[in-house]
C-alpha cells in the first residue's frame, strides 16, 4: 500500500493533487480526510493505493500520521524554499533575490504558530504590481505552488508566506484598520455588518483582530470566491 498526504485549500483540491501525483483514478484509491479545510486552515487528506512490489523487495515502512511526525525544521524549509523561489524568478528572467525571516505569532486557537516569510527584493515597481496581481491573486498562487513543492519533499505543510513590495504588511494594516472601523459601526448601530468577499488569508486577519473584542464577533459564510465575513454585535 502506497500512501501520500497532501494539503490544499479544500479537500477536493488536495485529493486532485494527490491523484495527479500518484497517477491513478479516484476509484483506485482509498481517501482519508485528516483535516477539513476552513477559512483559517488548509485541508489535509491521505490517499492510499495498492501497489504490486517485486517479491525480493521489502515493502516500504508505513508513513507515520502527520500528528506523529516531528515539526518541520523552519530553517531547512526556508533555505530550500528560498532556493526554489530564486530558481523560479530566474526562469522568469527576473533579476531578484530572496531574503528569509522566521516569525512566531498566535494561531487561530491562541497557540504559537510559526511561519517563514520569503521577501522578493530587487525588482522595479511595475514588476512588483504584476507579481502581486489583482487582489494579490498572483502572489497567492506563487505562494501556494511553493508550499506544495516543499510539502511534497518534506511531507509536512511548511507555512511559507511570499511577499513582494511589502504587499503583505500593507494589506494586513489596511485590513486591521477596516476591521476596527466596521466593528465601531456595528457597536454604534447594533446591526450586523457584512464585508466584501475575501480570500482565506485576508479573512483570517479580520477574525484575529476582532477575536478578543467583547462587543462584537465574526462569522464567515458563502462558498469559494463569494465567501465573506459578517461582523455581529454581541448581545
Amino acid at each position: 500500500m502506497r500512501s501520500i498526504e497532501i494539503s490544499a485549500r479544500t479537500v477536493a483540491e488536495a485529493t486532485r493533487l494527490a491523484l495527479e501525483q500518484l497517477g491513478v483514478d479516484e476509484d483506485e484509491v482509498m481517501i482519508a480526510v485528516l483535516q477539513s479545510g476552513d477559512e483559517d486552515n488548509e485541508a489535509l487528506v491521505r490517499v492510499s493505493v495498492e501497489t504490486d512490489a517485486p517479491e525480493e523487495q521489502p515493502a516500504p515502512p508505513a508513513r507515520p500520521p502527520a500528528s506523529a511526525r516531528p515539526p518541520l525544521d523552519p530553517e531547512k524549509a526556508g533555505a530550500y524554499a528560498r532556493q526554489l523561489l530564486e530558481g523560479m524568478l530566474e526562469r522568469m528572467d527576473l533579476e531578484a533575490f530572496v531574503t528569509v525571516q522566521h516569525r512566531t505569532a498566535p494561531g487561530p486557537d491562541g497557540e504559537p504558530q510559526q511561519s517563514t516569510m520569503l521577501y522578493i527584493e530587487g525588482i522595479d515597481e511595475e514588476t512588483v504590481g504584476l507579481m502581486i496581481g489583482r487582489r494579490g491573486e498572483t502572489l497567492r498562487s506563487l505562494q501556494f505552488l511553493l508550499n506544495t513543492i516543499v510539502q511534497r519533499t518534506s511531507g509536512r505543510w511548511p507555512q511559507l508566506v511570499v511577499d513582494v513590495g511589502n504587499y503583505r504588511q500593507r494589506r494586513q494594516e489596511s485590513l486591521e484598520s477596516l476591521a476596527r472601523r466596521m466593528a465601531e459601526q456595528v457597536r454604534a448601530t447594533r446591526r450586523p455588518m457584512p464585508l466584501e468577499p475575501m480570500q482565506s488569508y485576508d479573512r483570517r486577519i479580520i477574525h484575529m483582530v476582532l477575536r478578543e473584542d467583547q462587543t462584537v464577533y465574526t462569522e464567515s459564510s458563502g462558498e469559494g470566491d463569494n465567501r465573506r465575513i459578517t461582523i455581529f454585535p454581541r448581545t
